[in-house]
């Protein structure tokens, strides 16, 4: 018989052997997963060679003879890089999650299955004009071929134990219909939301608490000061309400709390342009930071295309969005343009009148039974769920309230002028003028369109289809049985509200109201986000006469927090008295604190910052929590953080009138605004003083990619290193945690080589790649990176057939 040692050792050989042939098989699948950077490779649908060049940092120049061919090699190098990336974008919009990662992203799913975008980007491609068609089609060839390519799947597929379905036409849509989904709201909340408050609450409370404009508002038209836009006057009626009030009131002074803030994050962008007649070029200077949720990879890839057309030499640099053929943002040494979300009127919730059984709807030609969508839900490691989905002439039932009333939901995602590649004629698009026509025909998510041109012109328009309507909706959902309310098709081109040359030679944008009078009608309001960041930029933007890329640089790193200025004196003068100081420690430091700090930065050594910044946050929290409680328990379609923007308003007429007829269960004003300071504090000094306490402390990136969270071994591997940011969400320097500027542009067209382009993260989300982070710490630290690629490092011909 064998010794026990021998048995041990011939086990500890296998379980060696088995291990390394374990270890083996990852790290080949692993270094197989990675795309190809040089050689040459035969790719099915090219018409002729393309090269795909690419710099130290991976930014890619692809050089064709014709465009097909340009989509071909984009379509390759983005599956070959980013198609995991891709595959959730496109599952995103299609309620595909959970045949990825199974149960838990069913509801989820459910919720996306509503719009049957699939259907719906099927039938988009169909009606697509031939070139428009054409080039999604190259695209196509070139993202299978790209994926072919790999020597084995994308890493996450290894971890996911799945395999990687090819990519369809349509898909490319869906990648358009995810971005809808994150741009705009994808079932009427805020809708919702103001339905419920408007129920709830005494009219002219509601009035208050949803002012048309604010003391922020900075429009391009100077219409900040119309009357339709002044705050409204308080409310005379007693409120929230006393009966709710006495039900559920609770001490607010109460400093144990743990409740967090409202994000007041949303997707959104800054962008400006300026004339040539105040740039150090002759040219128009744009500048562009879109703001979205940031994680590995970035939402963008950075690429140049070269290629004939006619008589003419296209090249063009920007940024493509992985899943799509065109270039997103850029220059083409003619124009240069850039978007920040419009946040206009693109939806209307609807409130059907149905028969007792709820089997039909009303409509202007009688009742009308609802259609069933049948969809069948893959979910990984279970069978199939079937969902079922109720249709409306206008748009999906998306809700029934408690009182049985069911709501539908119209929305231009759901029509086939949502998505179109029109935008590609900006490639060789010549003025701003002739870009204004082109955005206004194109079909994507509605931005503010701001372009400039080599000549000094500059331009400012909505970048995709506007509703026509049949009168003035309101923000209130309404029933359209009668007819009287409907919309009408959508805009032509030439009725676009748009802006050429402004006497001013400065125009600028962010997720604010941008104009009024007629064009605001056309646009209306889905939520416009408080005007501070436009207000301060136009500020920037009018302190000198004349400027540099490095000078709009400076403005889009700007941290000084204007607009919690008023809140910082409001401390000091309103809280911070002799009586409180003298009473409270704490609050002696904070006054030293406060009154050294005169700029008030949100730099990443600032207490100050973060003290007046957490203040207002708790305060508002504090003022308006028995009204949200009120109305959550009454409504669950209410969602306080769809509205948590227009509150600023109020809450500022509130706090410095300090009417008697508003409730504050169990204190008074004083009372409050020394407990929510004292909440700040608390929670800003547990295990640590206060003067540790820092804003970088607070607003430590966390930038990570999808997977990591699930597969914690290998999470700090994926994911982006943890340091201090500053800046926040009032001010150009949006930054959070996990949220921010995915890419930071400055570039004057002509002038590309002193252009400016910061991207977080890096081209590649494979952690083995030669250039995964690399360009991230130039974003993070503000430095003025090249806007073109740079020296080529690795060259990639692909070849036809």
């Amino acid at each position: 018989m064998m010794s026990i040692k021998r048995i041990a050792l011939i086990i500890s050989i296998i379980t060696f052997f088995i291990f390394a042939i374990i270890t083996t098989w990852i790290y080949s699948q692993l270094e197989g997963s990675l795309p190809l950077l040089e050689g040459k490779i035969n790719v099915y649908g090219l018409t002729s060679e393309a090269n795909i060049a690419r710099d130290e940092q991976g930014i890619s120049t692809i050089t064709a003879n014709n465009r097909e061919d340009i989509a071909v090699a984009t379509g390759f190098v983005h599956a070959q890089e980013r198609f995991f990336q891709m595959d959730l974008f496109r599952k995103n919009s299609a309620g595909e999650l959970a045949s990825l990662f199974g149960s838990v992203a069913l509801d989820y799913d459910k919720s996306h299955r509503l719009h049957n975008f699939r259907q719906r980007a099927i039938d988009i491609v169909k009606h697509l004009p031939d070139q428009e068609r054409s080039l999604l089609t190259a695209y196509t060839k070139g993202v299978n071929a790209g994926l072919r390519a790999l020597k084995s799947p994308p890493f996450e597929y290894l971890l996911l134990q799945q395999a990687p379905a090819q990519w369809r036409e349509e898909d490319s849509i869906l990648v358009i219909m995810s971005m809808y989904l994150d741009l705009q709201y994808g079932q009427g909340e805020r809708e919702q939301s103001l339905a419920a408050l408007y129920k709830m609450l005494e009219k002219d409370v509601f009035a208050f608490l949803n002012p048309s404009g604010s003391q922020w508002d900075a429009p391009i038209d100077n219409t900040e000061h119309n009357e339709e836009f002044s705050p409204p006057s308080l409310p005379i009626s007693t409120w929230p309400n006393l009966s709710t009030i006495a039900k559920s009131s609770r001490p607010t002074s109460n400093i144990k709390t743990t409740k967090k803030y409202h994000p007041e994050e949303i997707p959104g962008s800054n962008n400006w342009v300026i004339s040539g007649s105040i740039s150090s070029t002759g040219s128009a200077i744009i500048a562009n930071d879109m703001h979205l949720r940031l994680s590995v990879p970035n939402t963008w890839y950075r690429t140049s295309f070269s290629y004939p057309l006619n008589t003419q030499q296209i090249d063009i640099t920007g940024l493509t969005l992985p899943g799509t053929p065109l270039m997103v943002t850029g220059s083409n040494g003619n124009i240069a343009w850039g978007f920040t979300n419009s946040y206009g009127d693109w939806s209307d919730v609807i409130i059907l009148e149905t028969n007792e059984d709820k089997t039909q709807y009303l409509t202007p030609q009688g009742y009308k039974p609802f259609t069933m969508q049948r969809h069948m839900i893959a979910v990984k490691g279970e069978k199939s769920k079937e969902y079922i989905v109720k249709e409306t002439i206008w748009g999906p039932v998306i809700n029934e309230k408690a009182d049985g009333t069911l709501l539908a939901y119209r929305w231009v995602a759901h029509d086939r002028q949502a998505v179109n590649l029109y935008a590609q004629a900006l490639e060789y698009t010549k003025t701003a003028k002739q870009a204004l026509t082109i955005a206004a025909k194109s079909g994507i998510p509605q931005q503010n369109f701001v372009v400039g041109d080599s000549s000094g012109n500059i331009g400012w328009t909505i970048m995709g289809p506007i509703p026509q309507k049949s009168s003035s909706f309101g923000e209130l959902p309404q029933s359209w049985a009668n007819g009287n309310y409907t919309w009408k098709g959508y805009l032509a081109a030439e009725n676009y509200p748009k802006v050429l040359n402004p006497e001013q030679q400065r125009i600028w944008t962010a997720n604010s109201r941008v104009v009024g009078g007629e064009m605001y009608k056309y646009l209306g309001n889905g939520g416009y986000a408080l005007g501070a960041r436009s207000k301060q930029i136009k500020q920037r933007l009018f302190a000198k006469e004349r400027f540099s890329e490095k000078d709009l640089l400076a403005i889009a790193l700007d941290d000084e927090a204007l607009f919690l200025k008023p809140w910082r004196d409001f401390i000091i003068n309103s809280i911070l008295n002799k009586e409180n100081l003298e009473e409270n420690s704490q609050l002696l430091e904070v006054s030293k604190i406060l009154l050294a700090d005169d700029t008030l930065t949100a730099s990443i050594d600032s207490v100050a910052y973060r003290i007046v910044r957490n203040f207002r946050l708790q305060l508002r929290d504090n003022v308006f929590s028995h009204l949200e409680k009120h109305l959550t328990s009454t409504d669950k379609s209410f969602d306080l953080s769809t509205i948590s923007h227009q509150l600023e308003t109020p809450l500022w007429q509130l706090i410095n009138v300090q009417p008697d007829n508003f409730i504050i269960p169990n204190q008074n004003w004083q009372q409050l605004f020394t407990n929510t300071l004292r909440q700040v504090v608390t929670k800003m000094t547990q295990n640590q003083p206060l003067s540790a306490a820092t804003w970088g402390q607070q607003n430590t990136s966390n930038i990570r990619h999808p997977l990591s969270a699930g597969v914690p071994l290998i999470g700090n591997w994926l994911d982006m290193p943890k340091v201090p940011l500053s800046g926040d969400s009032y001010m150009p320097r949006v930054q959070g945690r996990s949220f921010g500027a995915s890419q930071r542009m400055i570039v004057s067209p002509g002038h590309e080589k002193t252009g400016i382009m910061q991207v977080p993260t890096s081209q590649s989300g494979h952690p083995w790649s030669p250039y995964y982070q690399k360009g991230h710490k130039n974003w993070q630290e503000g430095l003025p990176s090249s806007f073109l690629p740079g020296e080529t490092k690795y060259q990639l011909t692909l070849t036809n057939y």
